[in-house]
């Protein structure tokens, strides 16, 4: 008994004796005379907060529980429309020295971590980001200001669009600069270990083939990260569905149990519609493919229906309701089907254009895109 004893004395000792990371934070604010320092999770719960008073911020050693990527923002009373993206930030044990200019804040500031080297490669990463935009974050963001304030609304309605115009023009601008930036980094940084966790945030799917290039170019270890295995994953499918290239089979077989094969189809071009009988956008779209059958079918254009449901009769009842007469294929599995993952499907309905010898023409278009797209095929390939 006396032993047992001393082992859980052992045992709660050693559960005692935890130890914790720890952060500190040290900034500086020029120009700012009151604002707020704040750091959250990606769920946007606060963890550290301190006021800035006269340009200056601090606080204490924190028990800092789980290490890792979180987001800080520092704000301006004085300017409190003035609006900005809030900054990605790594935390682990160490200080954490923070330097932000009141005319500066939609740029990264300028974080130095010395016991952090992924925050070190998130500064350099940042700023870079921020030189090629030059001065167009700070000016987007005062012209965000202007249309967020109560003297906007006293404005002409042409002078108001006109400002509109302005914005969507800076945006305009700034459009491919982030992409542009994280590839230079990347080339002139082939051991960061940050690529894939940055890489997951942008849109990536949108031009797998840039992407990809960049990817190839990561060490081992961050293609073996959890990020990094996640996004190789992705883009070796993707880069089977860029245009030109053999589109991918659909799995499943036809609503009369027949297996499918759209080779004995001898078309010129398919709309592959994948759709749910629960999807109440894909019904609606399926009487404007009747529509687009009628118009262009006798010149080679052909609808098959992927049906991305679980259950027989919802498929078939669906079907039946939408009256639908083109081909329909299933494998009754949901987002469990080959499908999903051959064919990179993050939402339904889903439209995809494909040639008479089953290689991709379009993908992931939108539902106002098909008749003209496939308008424009036919008279290519009459």
């Amino acid at each position: 008994m006396k032993s047992f004893s001393v082992v859980l004395l052992a045992l709660a000792i050693s559960g005692c004796t935890t130890k914790y990371a720890h952060v500190e934070f040290d900034g500086t604010a020029k120009g700012v005379k009151s604002g707020v320092f704040i750091v959250k999770d990606h769920s946007k719960n606060s963890l550290y907060g301190v006021n800035i008073k006269d340009g200056k911020f601090h606080i204490e050693s924190k028990v800092l529980e789980v290490p890792g990527y979180y987001v800080m923002d520092i704000t301006d009373d004085a300017n409190s429309r003035e609006q900005h993206n809030p900054f990605e930030i790594y935390l682990e044990d160490g200080k954490y020295t923070i330097e932000a200019e009141a005319d500066k804040l939609a740029n990264y500031p300028k974080i130095t971590a010395p016991s952090s080297a992924t925050q070190q490669q998130l500064t350099a990463f940042y700023t870079m980001v921020d030189q090629m935009n030059g001065d167009l974050n700070q000016k987007l963001a005062e012209l965000n200001a202007k249309v967020n304030s109560k003297a906007s609304d006293a404005l002409p309605k042409d002078q108001f669009n006109a400002l509109l115009n302005s914005v969507s023009e800076l945006e305009g601008k700034k459009y491919g600069i982030v992409e542009r930036a994280f590839e230079k980094y990347v080339t002139e940084n082939p051991q960061n270990t940050i690529g894939a966790h940055v890489m997951l945030r942008q849109d990536y799917e949108s031009d797998p083939v840039f992407y990809n290039k960049i990817y190839q170019k990561f060490s081992p270890v961050v293609k073996a990260t959890e990020d990094g295995k996640e996004i190789g994953d992705k883009l070796s499918k993707l880069i089977k569905l860029v245009p030109g290239h053999e589109a991918p089979p659909i799995a499943g077989k036809l609503i009369s149990g027949k297996p499918f094969d759209p080779k004995g189809m001898h078309k010129k071009i398919f709309l592959i519609d994948f759709w749910r009988a629960g999807n109440q956008i894909a019904r609606i779209n399926h009487a404007e493919i009747k529509t687009m059958l009628k118009d262009l079918g006798k010149g080679g254009f052909e609808v098959i229906s992927v049906s991305m449901d679980t259950k027989r009769d919802w498929w078939t009842t669906a079907v039946d309701e939408d009256k639908i007469t083109w081909t329909q294929v299933s494998d009754l599995k949901g987002d469990d089907s080959p499908n999903t993952q051959n064919w990179s499907l993050t939402r339904l309905p889903r439209y995809d254009l494909v040639d008479g010898n089953w290689h991709i023409i379009e993908r992931d278009i939108t539902f106002s895109q098909v008749y003209l797209e496939v308008q424009q095929y036919l008279k290519k390939h009459p």
